[in-house]
């Protein structure tokens, strides 16, 4: 189970830095009564969950209406989050040998998830191979749950590669980025609840809510769900936008996290972390 853990959320930054190289896409995607033309796709290959050996992956794709960060298409929460950052549009799956999907309805319009799966006809996809998928979908509006949907898309993008895990070098490395380093100072602020540092290491935007005298209460439960060590594993800078990749130990356990940084002014900010708590 990967559980987001925020500390901070900055809605208006999500989608800045660099962005996955996108490919082309045209078409729609109505929901209830609301249409959405797609004009991003990107994809990458992503652990397979169904497969109990472990040696399967999928195709993870995401046509939206406007470009998708790089760094969050193998984090399934983070993909489920761009409904509260504006983005509407569809994450498509298909399964190794293409005779299996899933589809997730990506839209702010929407008060629960949206989902659906079943077998695929893989001869609507023209090109698929690990580098790159092609192809064309379309149903006419169905009822999935209480929604109505209906969608009508072509595509043709790369498909990236999973991220290789982090090795002895990039934990060295990640200890000299400047992103590292403003995300530890910030968890040592958080521990020592130091509310000065957290303004400092704080956009503007956010100041007022630490200010504000429910913030005590607020960090008293923050400090009890930060790991007692932090390491991080790897850190990816790209402009303005940073992955780390930290692992953290409490009472023995341990457990690995995806971390998201945007620069701001000049400062790394944080702006949502993903905790796998299995």
């Amino acid at each position: 189970m990967v559980i987001p853990f925020r500390i901070f959320v900055f809605v208006a930054v999500i989608a800045a830095g660099t962005l996955h190289a996108q490919g082309t896409v045209s078409g729609f995607v109505t929901i209830n009564n609301d249409r959405f033309e797609l004009n991003s796709v990107a994809a990458m290959l992503v652990p397979d969950s169904f497969d109990k050996t472990k040696t399967k992956v999928r195709t993870r794709m995401v046509l939206a209406d406007k470009p998708v960060p790089q760094d969050v298409l193998d984090d399934q929460s983070q993909i489920w989050d761009l409904k509260t950052q504006g983005y509407h549009g569809l994450q498509i799956e298909f399964s190794e040998d293409r005779a299996y999907y899933s589809l997730l309805v990506i839209s702010g319009t929407l008060h629960s998830s949206v989902s659906t799966s079943g077998t695929f006809d893989s001869k609507k996809l023209t090109i698929s191979t690990g580098q790159r998928v092609a192809g064309a979908l379309e149903t006419k509006p169905d009822k999935v749950g209480e929604v109505t949907l209906s969608y009508s898309v072509k595509f043709d993008t790369r498909v990236a590669s999973q991220d290789p895990a982090p090795t002895a070098a990039d934990t060295v490395a990640a200890a000299g980025k400047e992103s590292t380093q403003a995300y530890l100072a910030l968890v040592a602020a958080i521990r020592a609840g130091d509310k000065q540092r957290m303004l400092d290491l704080s956009p503007p935007e956010r100041r007022a809510a630490i200010d504000s005298p429910k913030f005590p209460e607020a960090l008293r439960m923050i400090q009890s769900l930060t790991p007692q060590k932090i390491e991080i594993l790897k850190a990816t800078e790209n402009g303005d936008r940073a992955k780390l990749i930290a692992r953290g130990t409490s009472d023995d356990m341990t457990h690995l996290a995806k971390i998201y940084m945007n620069r701001v002014d000049g400062k790394w900010i944080l702006i949502t972390e993903s905790w796998d708590l299995n």
